[in-house]
């Protein structure tokens, strides 16, 4: 669900909610506010507001061309391990996976952890490199703890001749025990999972980069709960490289009872205005994050590397803090639903495309919101700040305040490197052929069809932030999945899959479909496509995967 008042459906959700919820009482003179009495029940204290922040002029595509890169914050230690040869993934593919089918991996449910939970110090790593473990035995009203010696494995995710991931680790077993979570006693309402060192390992030179599972099992063997690790290759390794969305997963877990959308209300059911203002990472990774990283990255990974393409695994928080990574490869790949850029991140994909590196994003809903980090006691920007509101935030430097960046106070659209701003959330539908570019290789006619109503959509809105000239590849008009909304509101959410250039010689490829990695493999986790379509996307993320290793690819297309 998406706070915005940028367009008609959530002008309305926001209606909707501001009846419900009712009136924030405000009072003078200090940080918070402790809220009346519902049904029994005190409230935990809620944020006062402040002066709102001037509205902005639209930033437009022709003044986006002068923006470079941020300076780097720090080194990018990506030289511990060895030097991979040009043909890795081709040799990672001869190794024994784990053992696992398609149909294994689309019935594995990360939603909730059943028995035991974990999470990781760290989320990207190099060789030689100690990543600590803190787990306890978790307990939810469905899953009751299964009685018995866990322990944890690592698995790098990839084909392994269609196994999907293939074992580098395993712990011995071992006795956990079961801790609580603790939930801040001011209006951030951020909740956090303090428990102590369970084990550690160190990610040794045989450990391939790439993208890596750590998985928790039961004493049945059963998989509990996962928590996901990047191994940097040696920068430059591949032409492409994967940037990996921890923020957006962090702010949709809600382990604990609150993720950044929702918390539980005094009525015991969810309540928007008890989510978190601050999302950590230091806790175990579920719900409608763990949700999104098996939808958009194991698909993706798996994929790929069945087609072997070479491609270099980095986190959003890596390019936060080190954008001119991004200046050692062709092109740059987003998967799925990366909703939450920092300011620096945001800035770093406009500067890429402005000196020449292709992007390609198997996604939608792209830099929605701008978020800012913070540490958290494990360490440096583990804290994921969204306040959601200019007068609530109270920090208010355009770079740093957490609202969406369509939102006139800061009016720096995604469009400005993505071609497309988010136009449906929960829809589905059909795309049909606009223009289909040659060098898609595509079958004629080929369509998009039945598309998931787990999907959001994004299509073109002309405004001066929008590229001139943006191609669209696919079209469709769409469906809400709540029908009440077909029939309040009165234009129809629309899909569109595009591509364009720039003056830079990049090219830059939108799918448009957060569900679009997904439909990659067989492995996907959502309901998916008709077969045409599946077909569709296939072929089509190929050729782009393809070309995109190019440098400035866009002269060479038409």
């Amino acid at each position: 669900m998406k706070f915005s008042l940028t367009d008609q459906k959530t002008r309305l959700i926001a209606l909707i909610l501001a009846i419900s919820l009712g009136s924030l009482l405000l009072g003078a003179g200090g940080s918070y506010l402790l809220v009346s009495r519902h049904q029994g029940q005190v409230l935990l204290p809620h944020l006062i507001t402040h002066a709102d922040i001037p509205n902005q002029p639209m930033e437009s595509f022709g003044q986006s061309l002068q923006t470079n890169f941020p300076a780097d914050l720090g080194s990018y230690n990506s030289n511990g391990c060895p030097a991979l040869p040009a043909n890795w993934v081709a040799q990672e593919n001869q190794k024994p996976g784990v053992h696992m089918t398609s149909s294994d991996w689309s019935s594995l449910t990360l939603y909730n952890a059943k028995g035991s939970a974990l999470w990781l110090d760290k989320s990207s790593v190099t060789c030689g490199d100690e990543v600590t473990i803190h787990a306890g035995l978790y307990e939810s009203q469905k899953n009751p703890i299964p009685v018995g010696a866990r322990h944890f494995e690592a698995w790098r995710i990839g084909y392994y001749g269609g196994s999907g991931a293939r074992e580098v680790w395993a712990s011995k077993p071992m006795n956990l025990k079961q801790h609580g979570v603790t939930t801040s006693k001011d209006g951030t309402l951020y909740t956090e999972a303090e428990w102590p060192k369970t084990t550690s390992f160190t990610i040794g030179q045989d450990w391939t980069p790439g993208f890596y599972l750590i998985m928790s099992f039961g004493p049945s063997g059963k998989i509990e709960n996962t928590a996901p690790l990047i191994v940097r290759s040696p920068i430059g390794s591949s032409s492409l490289v994967m940037m990996q969305s921890v923020l957006t997963w962090t702010m949709y877990n809600s382990f604990g009872g609150r993720s950044a959308y929702s918390g539980p209300g005094a009525d015991g059911q969810a309540d928007e205005n008890e989510r978190s203002r601050i999302a950590s990472m230091d806790r175990p990774l579920v719900g409608s994050g763990a949700f999104a990283l098996q939808r958009d990255a194991i698909p993706f990974i798996q994929f790929s590397e069945e087609n072997g393409i070479n491609i270099d695994q980095v986190t959003d928080l890596d390019i936060d803090q080190t954008p001119s990574l991004l200046t050692h490869y062709n092109g740059v790949i987003l998967g799925g639903h990366a909703e939450y850029f920092t300011h620096r991140m945001f800035q770093s994909f406009v500067a890429a495309r402005n000196h020449g590196i292709n992007i390609a994003i198997f996604g939608a809903n792209t830099a929605y919101w701008q978020t800012r980090l913070a540490p958290s006691p494990s360490g440096a920007n583990r804290h994921a700040i969204m306040y959601r509101s200019s007068t609530q935030d109270p920090d208010t430097n355009l770079n740093d305040v957490t609202i969406e960046f369509a939102n006139t106070r800061l009016n720096t659209p995604p469009s400005l490197f993505t071609g497309e701003e988010t136009d449906g959330v929960h829809v589905y539908g059909n795309l049909d052929p606009v223009s289909v570019p040659s060098w898609l290789n595509l079958p004629n006619g080929a369509t998009i069809k039945d598309i998931s109503s787990d999907t959001e959509a994004e299509a073109i809105k002309p405004t001066l932030a929008t590229p001139p000239d943006t191609h669209v590849i696919f079209s469709g008009n769409l469906h809400w999945r709540d029908p009440n909304h077909d029939k309040a509101l009165k234009n129809a959410p629309v899909g569109q899959t595009t591509w364009f250039t720039t003056p830079s010689g990049a090219a830059v490829f939108n799918a448009g479909l957060t569900t679009w990695s997904c439909n990659l493999s067989p492995s996907c986790v959502d309901t998916m496509y008709a077969p045409e379509g599946q077909l569709a996307v296939q072929k089509a993320t190929l050729s782009v995967l393809t070309l995109w290793q190019k440098p400035q690819v866009g002269k060479e297309l038409h």
